[in-house]
Order: C-alpha cells, then structure tokens, then sequence
C-alpha cells in the first residue's frame, strides 16, 4: 500500500510538473507570438546586424498549415547621402517561421517571398557604396523603447532561402562611370545561411535577357571578414533571342564585402561586346566581335588599404574585327591577340587592320605583365619594357627600348614607299629615324638625332619638351631643324579643289566660329628655330629660309621671316600677342609669297586667283574675333601676283554677266595683278587695281569693307577680242560675294567709251598697266615679271590712233564688229 501510495504521488507530481511546464510553454510561444512583439524584436535585429533603418508592417501570423507571416510595405534605408530614402523596398514579404528557433531569441525566416522590390545601387566617386553593411551603424534608430530595444537587440535573423520575382534593379557607380538599369524576371537564393548558397538569376531589359547561376561562400548580413569565400558563377546573355556571351567566374574571396583578397580566373566566350552592354547598360564596352578570354585576377592592394587593385595573373585575349575608332581615330582591327601565361611571362601583342583605309599589322612586346600592370597603375613612372614592330601599306616602323620610369630610352626607325598625307599629298621614298629619351618621371623628353628623308625633304635635328619648364609651368617645346632641302608645294595640305569654273565657295564663318582660339597661347611655351637650304614654294625656287618662332606667357614672335629667291627677297616679322584680355597682332612684311588659295580662305573670298601672292606691309587689328580684328585694322598693304590664273567665272560676276560671255567660265591666264591699300575705320581704301589677261585689261580704284565686304569700286575694263576692244567705266557695288556692276557716268552724264579699232595689219600695243600696278603693290619692292608679252591689237585705220568716242567712229573699216562686240558686253542696245 505504501508502495502505491508513493507511486501514486510520483505520477500526481510528474503530472502537475507538466501541466506548469506546459503552461509555461504556451505562454511563452503566446509572448513570442504576439505580431507586435515579433516585428519590434526583427526590426532591432536587422538594424543591429546592419546598421540601417528597417520599415515593415505589422506580421500577419498564421499557424496551419505552419507558422507564417506575412508583411507589407518593407524598406532598408539607404547609406547616410545616398541618393533615395531607401536601398530596398518591397510591397510585401511572405515567409515561413522557425518556431524552434524563437527559443533560442533567432527569427529564422525559410522560404522567403518578395513581392515586386525595387532595390537602388550605388558608389559614390570616393568609393562608398550602399551595399556595403555595417553592424549597429551610427544610423541605426531604435523604433521602441529603449528597454524594449535592449532586449530585442539580443535577438537575430537568419534567412533559409528567398524567392523574388519581378524585381526592379537599377545601379549607379561613379567611380567606373557605370549605370543602368534591368527587371529580374526571377532571383531564386537557396541555403541563404549555409556555407554555400545556390543562386539562380534571370533577368531582362530592352536590349535582351541574362541569366546567372551558381554558388558563393555564405551570405551574412554584416560586413566580418570571410577567409577563402568561394565563388563560382556562371553568366549567359541573349539579345534578339540569340545568345550573344557567356562569363564563368571562380575562386575565392577573402572580404567579399570590401572586394578585397580575391583569386578569381574569369573565361569567356563573347560574339559582341557591344550586345553585352545592351543586355547590361552603363558598362560603356568597346564593339568587340568574338571575343575570348581567360585571365587570373587577384588583388594586389594592401590589405589595410581601402579599395582594391586588380591584378592580371595570366591573360589569354583573342578577339575578330575590333572598332578602335573611338580610341585612335580611322582604326579597325580584323583581330587582336594579347598572351601572358603567367605574371613574369612577357606579354606578347599580335593585330592586323586597317587605318585611314591604309592595311597594317602590328606584333612585339610590352615586358610582363607585373611590369605592364605598374607601368599603368603608375602612369609610366615604372619602366615598361617595349619592342614593336608595325608594318603596312605605307611602311613599317619599329619601336624599341623602355618607357617610363625615371629614365626612358626608345629608339623609332620608319621606312615607306609612299606615305600619304591629308588632301592628297604625300611623302614618297621615306627614311626616319629617332632616338627618344624621357627623364624625370616623364617630365622630360628628348628627341636627338632625328632624320628625315625623302623625296620632298630631308631634314635633321634636334627637340625637347619639359612637361613644366614653360612660364608657369605649361609645357616648353624648344629645338632647331635643318632642311637641306624641302618641297613646300607637295607637303602642304590643300583646301578645297576648286570647281570646273575654277572657283571655290568661300568658308562661312558661324558666330561660334568667328572666335579666334588665342587663348591656346597661353597654354603652351615654344622656342623654336627652322632652316632651309633650298626650298620650292608656289612654284619658285628660294635658298638660306630661316625663321625663329618663340612663344611665351602667350606672346608669339616669328623673327626673322627671311628667304631668297629668284628676284624677290623674302623678309618680315610677326607677333600675335594674346597675354591681355585684348590680344593684338601686329607685323611688317618687307616681302612675304603665301598661296593665294589660302589668303583667300582666311579672307572669306571665293578662289578667284591662283598662284603665288607677295605681299609687302604693316599693319596692326586688336580684338578676340575675326569681326573685331577686320574692324580695327590699321595700316598699308599691297597684294601682287604674276604668271597666275584668274577665274573668269568670278571676273565675269564683278565685271557684269555679259562680260562673263565674253570672258568664259574658266581659268584664264594671269599676266599680272595687284592692288595696294590703307587701312582704317574698318575699310580698305584701295588707291590701285591693276589686272591684266591675254584678253582683258582691268584699271581702277575704290573702296571694301573690312566686315560687311561691301564694295564702291570704280573700274575701267577693257576688252579685247580679234583685234577689236571697247572699255568703259563700270561701278561695281554689292558685296565680295554679290557684286553690283554698273556702267559709270562722268561728271556731264556721258559714258567714256573707249573704242580700239584695228585695221591696218600692223601691231600695237595696249596700254600696259603692270610696270605702275606692281610698283604701287609692292611698295617699291623687288619681284618677279610677267614672263609674257603685253597683248597687242592691230593699228586703228583712223587717223591718229585707236581710242575714240562712240560717237566719232563714223568711216571704221571695224565699225561693225566693235558695235557687235559693245552689245556682246551690254554696252548698245
């Protein structure tokens, strides 16, 4: 009885123990339950482990099938700066409860459910990204009580898997330039708190899809240091319903979260680097056709360091047609190859293509890749063996020594058959060579003993360009050059041809082009002296050319300008001096030949001559704009040429559209021309005009506007044709470009017209008027003669000579034909 007495007390005791307990129990599980309760605990745990502000609804808990809730309006703050209130935000999260995991104070979250999250990525310039989490941050803001919030903090979250669909991603990364946007169609995590968690990923935008799988080490919510974290994810990307790439990355990291302490080989097969960057804008990728590559990257920063520095530990790069265009103008590749096996392996460079249409092919080698990777990250201030070979349709170069570092040594030798040069000239039978040294960290560079031979020059020398040795501290480039010999005419560049009538349309000048660039002179320092032995220009032979070119704190000098040639001496000087607000540019030219094509393009005229102009003068204009500089010009100028051609299309529009019947369209011989002027008040007062054709004879005087190119000109043409002539003043107004031309009466109201009629079978000449036209246009200065006779006409069968008044050539033998040809020019009626 006392047996089960006793028995019966145990049993009434373990009965009551269980009853407690499980009361307890109950009450607990109820606490811990309660949806409040559970969301103040999980929003002080996630901003504890994070350091960000945490927003959700209250949990909508449900018990069957098993324990879960259900949340809306969830958002993660975004870092103290950045761009939106929130990094994270979904309408609604759903998930499944670890109840076990409450008594342990863990908010285990399996089977995690995002319904449409918008999540905002991004890096400042300075490198502070908003992905990067830190644990109780200066952000984190209690949402309860702070008693209430102690307690909570105890508690953690850990997340099992998460399941996301139709997800808003968009990035902005400063410190790359990149930015863009995607829709995640699906971003499946599995095993979130494991070692390994399982990634499935796929996504899509306007310009195509991409998926990404595979495992990395474990996903934690704060920022602690991982030794060895694995990675091993796959990329595919589609555009167009093709797949245009595929990307595998492996290895490991040492702080994922920093990016720091990676070993990671990457190996890719891409068709178009271009469709890649449609699949995943802002990566700003360079149009690279069939691409391959397999490289190891580790980072080479120190560890205590912010950011990272990758490094190439081997590289295999081979890649079809290549668009270089944007990085040097005119260059296609057809492939390129780039090999380094390992990172004292010498990288070996292979590529063929084409520049300006011309084939090239280049190989050689840049040193290893430790050395290439310090010379770029040091910006040459390490030296970077080099040995490369181009070779193409002009020629070949080779270029080898070591660049960069504190001392520098290259050696360039060129070679080419042809080498052609913009506007259709060129270099024929081509020889250089250089040797180039650069010190002080690339401050300073040497080029000494330079040679250059051609077919159109030969030239030897010496330059030298300090980075900072000009007037505070803008570049200084000094030197001397020598040519014995060099062929003007077929180096320079050529402007516009002109058309069949011979005639160019003039440059327009637009209101932003009309601002000269003076203040380029500011930013670079020259001392420079050229020579020429014997030089052909214009047509002419000139020997012992000499000029000194110094520029400084935005002052430039050219003195001497000097030159001899087959009677005429080349001498003046220039300066252009742009160190004030108001630069000033100022000259006297005792001779100077310049192409008359270019006057003319600088003048804003059509090409009506062409040939070599002289020029003799001085003048002076101040101002910052073509405009400013015509209005303020002051002093004398004479323009001259002989032996040239002159468009008849243009001399027909100034002398009158009839005239241009009479004259033809086309060039026309040039015997001589000139015109000499003062300047002032924004006009040319032109005291002489002189031209003269095998067919025409052109005298005058008159007025041109500097800016507006008006014209109030007063000539006397006279016409020759089969021994037949006729003149008569003309007014020409309009402007350069329309001209106006008039006939011109005298003071009584009758009009000069000059006859000349021939008759007799003897010669006479017509009044010649180059002697006075160049003497006044030259200011007295020598130059070369017409090599051409005047024009002559026959002897006039009247009396006394060949010049009458219309009115008195009554009796002419060619009476007729001077009235045929004074209605040809719109004379009669």
């Amino acid at each position: 009885m006392a047996q089960n007495a006793k028995a019966r007390r145990i049993l009434l005791g373990s009965a009551a123990a269980v009853v407690v307990v499980a009361g307890g129990a109950g009450f607990m599980v109820h606490s811990m339950l309660d949806p409040e309760a559970l969301r103040t605990k999980a929003i002080a745990a996630i901003e504890k482990q994070t350091g960000r502000q945490v927003r959700m609804g209250v949990p909508d808990l449900h018990l069957l099938p098993s324990l879960s809730l259900s949340v809306r309006d969830v958002g993660l703050s975004d870092m103290a700066g950045g761009a939106y209130a929130d990094m994270v935000t979904a309408d609604r999260l759903e998930a499944t409860v670890g109840l076990m995991a409450l008594l342990h104070h863990e908010i285990r979250l399996d089977d995690v459910k995002l319904d449409h999250p918008v999540v905002h990525l991004e890096r400042t310039a300075q490198g502070q990204a908003n992905w990067r989490l830190s644990p109780a941050g200066p952000q984190a803001t209690a949402t309860a009580q702070p008693a209430t919030t102690q307690a909570a903090s105890d508690w953690k979250v850990q997340i099992g898997s998460i399941r996301v669909a139709n997800a808003d991603l968009d990035w902005d990364d400063q410190m790359t330039g990149s930015k863009g946007k995607v829709v995640l169609d699906h971003a499946n995590l599995s095993g979130v708190s494991g070692e390994k968690p399982q990634i499935d990923i796929a996504g899509h935008n306007d310009g195509g899809a991409f998926t990404l799988t595979g495992y990395t080490g474990p996903i934690n919510l704060t920022s602690t240091a991982r030794s060895g974290w694995p990675v091993a994810l796959n990329a595919a990307f589609t555009s167009g319903g093709q797949p245009v790439g595929q990307v595998a990355l492996s290895g490991s990291v040492a702080d994922p979260d920093h990016m720091k302490g990676y070993n990671l080989a990457l190996d890719g097969s891409i068709a178009s680097l271009k469709a890649i960057e449609a699949v995943v804008p802002g990566l700003n990728l360079p149009d690279v056709r069939r691409l391959s590559l397999r490289a190891k990257v580790v980072d080479g920063s120190a560890a205590d360091k912010e950011g990272s520095t990758p490094l190439l530990d081997s590289l295999h790069l081979d890649t079809r047609a290549v668009d270089a265009g944007p990085y040097v103008t005119g260059l296609t590749l057809q492939g390129l190859s780039i090999d380094a096996p390992g990172p004292k392996d010498t990288v070996t460079i292979r590529t063929q293509g084409q520049w300006e249409g011309q084939g090239l092919k280049l190989s050689g080698t840049l040193g290893s890749l430790q050395q290439v990777e310090a010379a770029v990250l040091s910006h040459l201030s390490d030296p970077l063996p080099l040995s490369l070979d181009v070779s193409g349709d002009p020629g070949s170069m080779r270029i080898a020594g070591t660049l960069g570092g504190s001392r520098a040594v290259v050696n360039v030798t060129a070679s080419a058959g042809h080498l052609a040069l913009p506007h259709g000239a060129g270099i024929d039978h081509l020889e250089a060579s250089t040797h180039l040294v650069s010190e002080d960290n690339g401050a300073h560079f040497q080029l000494s003993d330079i040679a250059v031979k051609s077919t159109q020059v030969s030239l030897q020398g010496a330059l030298d360009l300090s980075v900072h040795g000009g007037h505070d501290g803008v570049p200084l480039l000094a030197g001397t050059l020598d040519a014995s010999w060099l062929n003007a005419d077929a180096l320079m560049a050529q402007g516009a041809k002109a058309d069949a009538t011979g005639v160019t349309a003039p440059a327009q000048e637009t209101a932003a082009g009309d601002t000269l660039p003076f203040a380029e002179l500011r930013k670079q320092d020259v001392d420079l002296r050229l020579s020429v032995g014997q030089m052909e220009f214009e047509g002419d032979d000139y020997h012992n050319a000499l000029t000194h070119v110094v520029l400084r704190n935005g002052r430039l000098t050219i003195d001497p300008i000097q030159a001899q040639g087959t009677g005429r001496s080349i001498s003046g000087q220039l300066t252009v001096d742009a160190s004030g607000s108001v630069p000033t540019i100022s000259g006297t030219i005792g001779t100077l030949v310049l192409p008359a094509t270019w006057v003319e393009s600088r003048a804003g005229l059509s090409n009506m001559v062409q040939g070599a102009l002289q020029v003799v003068g001085t003048g002076r204009a101040q101002g910052n704009t073509r405009t400013e500089l015509r209005n303020s010009m002051t002093g004398h100028m004479g323009v001259s040429m002989v032996n040239g051609t002159v468009s008849g299309s243009a001399l027909g529009a100034m002398l009158g559209d009839t005239a241009r019947g009479a004259l033809g369209s086309g060039p026309i011989a040039l015997r001589c021309f000139g015109v000499h002027m003062d300047m002032a008040d924004g006009r040319a007062n032109i005291d002489t005009i002189g031209v003269q054709t095998n067919a025409l004879t052109v005298t005058g005087h008159g007025t041109v506007g500097m800016v507006t190119q008006d014209l109030d000109l007063h000539l006397v043409p006279q016409v020759l044709i089969g021994g037949t002539g006729a003149s008569l003043p003309l007014r020409v107004g309009g402007t350069l470009s329309a001209p106006r031309p008039k006939m011109d009466a005298g003071s009584d109201g009758r009009y000069a017209i000059g006859l000349l009629l021939g008759g007799s079978g003897k010669n006479t000449a017509i009044a010649d008027p180059c002697p006075a036209t160049l003497k006044a246009a030259r200011e007295g200065q020598p130059g070369p003669q017409p090599t051409t006779a005047a024009p002559r006409a026959a002897d006039a069968s009247t009396s006394g000579g060949a010049a009458a008044i219309l009115g008195n050539s009554k009796g002419a033998p060619n009476l007729k034909k001077a009235a045929g040809l004074l209605k040809g020019l719109g004379i009669l009626k």
